[in-house]
């Protein structure tokens, strides 16, 4: 049987890590397809624009700087999202990164309690608040990572908090289930944006067509997605209709990593 695809007009949706890369192309299509947003990051400056877009969609937008990984802030911006339109119907944990990448016997502590606060308790601390504020039909989307289903080496905090983060979407997903909300993690795979460090360009257009025929970092042939894929996907699984899957894992990787 196929999926349904819900109608998402004048729905509400909040993405973290919106300012750029694959969190501001999800904030986009979102609201292209009719989705009013709230959208969060660190820098003030890209929200600024990112904002602009959305109501050049003729959508409604808030936008806040945010710290995920502070408790204060996401409850503030909780109330404020709550306030502004009532409800959260798609809530897009997209915040991340690895923030100590090298071999753990090299590693330095707050490198590694960086990557924790951010991946995980970010995830945590935006779902905390918004969870009474989802109605029934409602979605929590995490970006997730296929590093988190595979052993690799010299990225353990990044891997670790990625597998904590997927088992999270787990058992949030058996939780919530009988509020017929859903709860999956989409994992974009190798993708190209600026905080690709094995790239020379900054330009998201750039890194796909250098990555077009090279080989990933570790050697295994894998195409490089355009964050609007991600996108893509996202919205895709955003559609998905009250009793659809939950607890699964999106993927656009083409290799496990």
């Amino acid at each position: 049987m196929p999926l349904m695809s819900t109608d998402l007009t004048g729905k509400v949706a909040v993405v973290t890590g919106a300012g750029r890369g694959i969190g501001r192309f999800i904030a986009t299509t979102l609201a292209a397809a009719g989705m009013d947003l709230a959208v969060c990051s660190q820098t003030i400056v890209e929200l600024d624009s990112l904002a602009d877009e959305i109501r050049a969609l003729d959508r409604d937008v808030l936008a806040r700087p945010v710290d995920v990984a502070d408790w204060e802030q996401v409850s503030v911006l909780v109330g404020d999202v709550v306030e502004r339109f009532g409800q959260i119907d798609r809530l897009v944990n997209n915040a991340g990164g690895s923030f100590e990448p090298g071999p753990l016997a090299d590693s330095d502590p707050t490198g590694w309690r960086q990557t924790v606060e951010i991946n995980l308790f970010g995830t945590y601390n935006m779902i905390r608040p918004a969870l009474p504020h989802i109605p029934a039909s409602g979605q929590i989307i995490n970006i997730s990572s296929g590093q988190g289903l595979e052993a690799n080496p010299n990225d353990a905090a990044y891997n670790a908090v990625k597998a904590a983060q997927t088992m999270l979407t787990r058992c949030l997903a058996l939780e919530i289930w009988d509020r017929q909300i859903l709860v999956n993690d989409v994992n974009p795979g190798l993708t190209a944006t600026p905080g690709v460090h094995w790239s020379e360009h900054a330009d998201v257009d750039a890194i796909v067509t250098e990555f077009e025929t090279r080989e990933a970092p570790w050697g295994a042939s894998e195409r490089v997605k355009h964050p609007r894929e991600v996108a893509d996907l996202v919205l895709q699984v955003a559609r998905f209709a009250t009793g659809e899957p939950t607890g699964q894992f999106f993927s656009l990787a083409q290799h496990p990593l």
